[in-house]
C-alpha cells in the first residue's frame, strides 16, 4: 500500500519564531522532532524529575512525561502542559506544482516552478521513543556530548517527535485517525534492517531556510547504534541543518527522521547527522495509543565488505584510537599510529569483535606527530587469517572512493558488548608519497584506523584532521600512504627483524610533503 510522503518546512511563529524541516503523509498527517521546541519548552533551573511535586511550571511536567515515554495529548486543552503547547502557533508550508502557462515558456526556462503555500496546523501529540531514548542516552552519557546548562532536558526533546495534522477535523472520530495509522503501520509491515553503506537519500530545508526549499542530498549510512536493534543510525555527506527531514533509502521508502546534524563534545564539534529508525517511532507512538502493530524485518544477503572484523579499539594511557589486523607475507600484526600508543613502553588494552586482549607494542616511530605516523602491536594467535585485511599495491588516484573507518565517539570501552565502528566514504583529493589527503569524514577516535579502498584493501592509516587558526576540519584529513611503507614492512615480514622498521623513520623531503611546507618558487 502506498502513501503518499512530501517533504514539508514547519514553523512556530511565535516569537522568536522557529523553522525546521518536517514529513507531512497523505496530504494530513506531519512528524517531525521536537528539537523545534527546544526555544519554548524551557525548565525552570535546577530541574528535578520528581513526580510528587506538582508545584512546577509547564514546561518541566512536558520534559517529567517524556522522560517516561508518556504521551502528550494536546488535544483536549485540559492540562497545564497541553494549554502551554496550544498556545503555540503552528504553520506548515508544502508546495504545489505550478505548470508552464505554455510550452513554449518550459523551453525557454527549463524547469517547472513549484510555489509553497503556507497552511495551519495543529499539533496533536507529543511522545517520546523508549528504544531511541535509550540509545541517544547510551551516546551522550560516555561521550560528554554537551550543549550548554540545560542539556538534560534539550536530549529529552531531541529523542521526542510531533504529530500535527492540517486538517483536524477530518480525523475525527479517532477511529478514523488510528484507521490513517494503521495505513501508515502497512507500508512498514515490511521492512528491511539498516545497515553501515547503504546508499540514503534525504529531501530537507537546510536551517528552515525558504531558499533551500526542498534540497537533496546523497549520503550514506555509517553506523547503526543499539545491541541487537537499528533504532539510531549515523549517516555520513549530509548537509547540515536538516533536523526532522525525511531520510529515504536506494528504493525510496521512507526509513527515518534526522533528529541531529552536530553535537559538542569534549573533544570539540562533533559533525555528524543521527537519525531515528521512522518504523521505531511510529510503533512506539501506536503503541501509547494501544493501536498493535505487527512488522516483519526482511533477512538480508551479507555484505561483501566485512570490515569490522578487521578492526580493533586500542586504549592506552587514557587515549582510545584504532587499529587494523593485517597480514603481510605471512606474518599477521596490528597497525595503528604511533601517536596512539606513544606514552605506553610495553603493553595496550584491545578489543576486537569477539573480546578483549593485551597487545605488546612492537614498535613505533619515534618522532610520533610527522611523517610516517605509524606504530606495529602484535596479535593474538587465534586471529583468523579472513579478519586480517592485506595492503593495497597500488598508488591512489585523485578522486578514488575511500573508506575511512574507526571508532569515532560511539564505543564505550568499558562496556563488554559496545563494539560499534563506523566507517565513512569519501574521496582521495590529494596524493603525495608522505601523505593521502581524503574528504571524508574522520573524528577523534579513529587515530590509527584503516583508509580502505573499494576492493577492502587497507590504502592508508588515518592521522588526523587538518586544523588551521584552531578549527578542525574533520571532511578534511590526511592518512600514511600504505604504498609507501609497503616494501618495510614485507622486509620486516620476511626476516622477522624489528630493527628494519627503523627505515619508517621518514627522511628531510617526506617530512617536508608532510608538514605542507610551501614549495620553493622561482622568479621569473
Amino acid at each position: 500500500m502506498l502513501l503518499k510522503i512530501r517533504h514539508a518546512l514547519l514553523e512556530i511563529t511565535n516569537q522568536p519564531n522557529a523553522k525546521q524541516s518536517a514529513v507531512i503523509i497523505n496530504n494530513e498527517i506531519i512528524i517531525t522532532s521536537a528539537g523545534i521546541l527546544q526555544t519554548y519548552v524551557r525548565p525552570m533551573l535546577p530541574f528535578v524529575a520528581d513526580d510528587s511535586n506538582e508545584n512546577v511550571c509547564a514546561s518541566t511536567k512536558i520534559i517529567r512525561k517524556l522522560q517516561q515515554c508518556k504521551l502528550i495529548d494536546i488535544q483536549s486543552g485540559d492540562t497545564e502542559e497541553s494549554r502551554f503547547l496550544l498556545s503555540l502557533n503552528f504553520q506548515v508550508m508544502f508546495d504545489h506544482r505550478k505548470l508552464p502557462q505554455t510550452s513554449m515558456q518550459y523551453v525557454h526556462t527549463g524547469r517547472v516552478d513549484y510555489i509553497l503555500k503556507r497552511y495551519r496546523a495543529k499539533l496533536l501529540y507529543i511522545f517520546s521513543s523508549e528504544e531511541i531514548s535509550r540509545n541517544f542516552h547510551k551516546l551522550s552519557n560516555h561521550k560528554g556530548l554537551t550543549e550548554d546548562a540545560i542539556t538534560e532536558h534539550n536530549e529529552v526533546l531531541l529523542t521526542s517527535f510531533l504529530i500535527l495534522s492540517t486538517h483536524p477535523e477530518k480525523l475525527n472520530p479517532p477511529e478514523r485517525f488510528q484507521r490513517s495509522l494503521e495505513h501508515i503501520a502497512h507500508y512498514l509491515r515490511y521492512q528491511y534492517s539498516v545497515r553501515a553503506l547503504d546508499d540514503v537519500l534525504i529531501m530537507c530545508t537546510p536551517f528552515g531556510m525558504e531558499n533551500f526549499y526542498k534540497t537533496v542530498s546523497i549520503g550514506k549510512i555509517s553506523n547503526v547504534l543499539g545491541h541487537g536493534n537499528d533504532s539510531l543510525f549515523v549517516l555520513s555527506n549530509i548537509l547540515p541543518g536538516c533536523e526532522g527531514s525525511a531520510v529515504f533509502n536506494n528504493k525510496l521508502r521512507l526509513i527515518g527522521l534526522i533528529i541531529r546534524t552536530s553535537f559538542q563534545c569534549d573533544q570539540g564539534r562533533i559533525d555528524m547527522t543521527l537519525v531515528a529508525n521512522f518504523a521505531y517511532l511510529l510503533r512506539d507512538f501506536m503503541k501509547q495509543l494501544g493501536i498493535k502493530i505487527t512488522s516483519f524485518t526482511l533477512p538480508r544477503e551479507p555484505s561483501d565488505f566485512a570490515w569490522e572484523r578487521s578492526l580493533v579499539i586500542i586504549e592506552a594511557a587514557g587515549k582510545q584510537g584504532t587499529g587494523t589486523f593485517v597480514k603481510v607475507q605471512n606474518k599477521k600484526f596490528i597497525l595503528t599510529c604511533s601517536h596512539v600508543v606513544f606514552e605506553v613502553s610495553s603493553k595496550v588494552q584491545c578489543r576486537n569483535m569477539n573480546g578483549a586482549f593485551k597487545s605488546e607494542v612492537l614498535w613505533r616511530n619515534p618522532h610520533y606527530g610527522t611523517a610516517f605516523d605509524v606504530a606495529l602491536l602484535s596479535i593474538p594467535q587465534n586471529i583468523p587469517d579472513h579478519h586480517c585485511v592485506r595492503l593495497a599495491q597500488t598508488k591512489p588516484c585523485l578522486g578514488q572512493r575511500v573508506y575511512n573507518a574507526g571508532f569515532p565517539c560511539f564505543v564505550n570501552f568499558n562496556l563488554k558488548y559496545d563494539f560499534n565502528p563506523s566507517i565513512f566514504q569519501g574521496r582521495v583529493i590529494r596524493f603525495t608519497p608522505a601523505v593521502i589527503m581524503s574528504d571524508g569524514c574522520v573524528q577523534a577516535g579513529q587515530s590509527g584506523g584503516p583508509m580502505f579502498n573499494e576492493h577492502g584493501n587497507m590504502m592508508g592509516i588515518c592521522v588526523s584532521n587538518i586544523k588551521v587558526d584552531e578549527t578542525v576540519y574533520p571532511n578534511f584529513n590526511s592518512a600514511v600512504p600504505v604504498i609507501s611503507i609497503r616494501s618495510i614492512l614485507e622486509d620486516y615480514a620476511q626476516t622477522d627483524d624489528i630493527r628494519i622498521l627503523n627505515n619508517l623513520v621518514a627522511n628531510q623531503d617526506v617530512q617536508k610533503l608532510w608538514s605542507l611546507a610551501n614549495s620553493s618558487i622561482s622568479k621569473l
